[in-house]
């Protein structure tokens, strides 16, 4: 679905980006809080297409509790500029670029359009009525595997190179996302993955990225241990811990390998203040239908919420929803 871009085809859509850049001085991309290897990946490369038409880019990045992989894909990269709320001020006219979300209270600063001139989005969620209504160019497109699918061939058709790392960083991204190529995977999605490898993806680079200590994965192999199934086929998962949300992502994916399991919801705090919902669908359950009554957002596939509802709460919320 295309929103208000009107465009016939994609290659459509990528030239009007391209246009759209003209008129600003500067360029920021942001993605959501907690930015994952598909948001941090396809912001790498629309920095890399706005630089190489010579406009001056920079990708907005809190830098507040980083996941592990996160913090190593930032480590792994060299020669990109980066913005955040200390010094974005410092620049003027701004176009902002909004990637793999469209709700406002999920940005990485949800302030950020105090700074901006106007904003595009581009998305692979489905829209919901959080979604601002006053952007330069909307794009969502929720049969799209990933950001990274897209970006990746905007890549491509603009005949961009980009560096040996950030190609590996959007080659893991589109892995994660897919939950390795199990779910919302079409042809396209294996196409950008062979684009990703002939721009100089390192596949022993990105399993490096993409390992885990031993130690988290006997936790993780703990809390889905003490997991439980409603109705027979969603498995229900509390954490006791305090927990980035790529853990509460990465158990929800986990649970969706075992027999029988077409569903995933995961609980934990994120913070002192508020609790993380990850869920994950195989595609016969609609998650987020569940998830919206959480105030989150995502796809029929893998969606995610905060909320400052008790624990109780948001428990007796998914299993009524559940059973109906």
């Amino acid at each position: 679905m295309y929103n208000n871009y009107t465009g016939d085809t994609v290659e459509d859509l990528f030239n009007k980006l391209d246009k759209l850049y003209d008129d600003y001085d500067n360029i920021v991309v942001m993605g959501h809080s907690y930015p994952d290897l598909d948001c941090y990946g396809a912001s790498l490369g629309i920095y890399n297409r706005v630089c190489a038409l010579g406009k001056n880019c920079y990708v907005y990045l809190e830098g507040n509790n980083y996941s592990e992989i996160m913090c190593k894909a930032i480590s792994s990269v060299s020669n990109v500029k980066y913005v955040n709320s200390s010094n974005i001020g410092n620049l003027t006219n701004i176009l902002l670029i909004i990637v793999d979300v469209h709700q406002v209270s999920r940005l990485e600063n949800s302030n950020i359009f105090d700074y901006c001139k106007d904003y595009v989005i581009l998305d692979h969620h489905i829209k919901d009525k959080k979604c601002p209504k006053n952007s330069k160019l909307l794009y969502i497109n929720n049969s799209l595997s990933s950001m990274i699918e897209l970006v990746t061939y905007y890549l491509n058709y603009s005949g961009v190179s980009i560096d040996s790392s950030i190609a590996t960083i959007m080659l893991a991204g589109l892995e994660i996302d897919t939950n390795g190529y199990n779910l919302k995977t079409t042809s396209s999605t294996y196409k950008a993955a062979s684009i990703l490898v002939e721009m100089g993806a390192d596949i022993i680079a990105k399993q490096e990225l993409l390992k885990e200590s031993k130690d988290d994965y006997v936790r993780r192999a703990d809390y889905i241990k003490n997991s439980y199934t409603i109705n027979g086929n969603i498995a229900l998962c509390v954490l006791p811990d305090i927990s980035k949300t790529e853990t509460l992502a990465e158990i929800a994916d986990s649970l969706l390998t075992f027999d029988n399991i077409e569903a995933s919801f995961v609980i934990a705090k994120v913070n002192n203040e508020e609790y993380g919902i990850s869920a994950r669908s195989i595609g016969e359950y609609d998650i987020l239908k569940v998830i919206r009554k959480l105030d989150g957002g995502g796809s029929t596939t893998s969606a995610g919420a905060k909320t400052n509802k008790s624990l109780s709460s948001i428990k007796s919320i998914i299993i009524k929803s559940i059973k109906g």
